[in-house]
């Protein structure tokens, strides 16, 4: 699940000062969906990636705002309100923050001489795409 390792490499490395034995992550709620025939031998993999950040010391909105840019490379169609989060206050320092998101990652098969690569495609983001190459001629 890259984009679950992505987030989580993204909070560790944010200068939050979060430690990795408090940083929780998981996939829940999964499914993998496919279709038959002979067309690319591929598959969809969603899932609601959940982290928890336990003693965050820090206020919550900076951990939104971290996930927040993390998600604007990772899930460019992700939609406005995607980032569901509950916050539980321990004391007047720290917190427990629960963050979710529903994920999905596009999964290719290649066959090769080599041996057989499952690989995970990044999200295409529509705002990056050349459309005058894709039409020419169209103003």
């Amino acid at each position: 699940m890259k984009k679950l390792q992505s987030a989580r490499d993204h909070l560790l490395a944010a200068p939050l000062g979060i430690q990795p034995d408090k940083l929780l992550t998981f996939a829940e709620s999964g499914t993998v969906a496919t279709h038959r025939g002979d067309g690319p031998d591929s598959f969809l993999v969603r899932y609601t990636a959940h982290l928890i950040v336990t003693d965050f010391t820090g206020q919550p909105v900076q951990l939104f705002w971290a996930v927040l840019g993390w998600m604007r490379t990772a899930c460019p169609g992700a939609v406005p309100d995607a980032l569901k989060f509950h916050v539980d206050v321990i004391d007047h320092k720290k917190a427990d923050v629960s963050l979710k998101l529903d994920l999905e990652e596009t999964v290719q098969v290649r066959t090769t001489d080599d041996g057989t690569w499952i690989v995970a495609q990044d999200d295409p983001d529509a705002l990056v795409l050349d459309m005058g190459a894709l039409t020419p001629g169209l103003a």
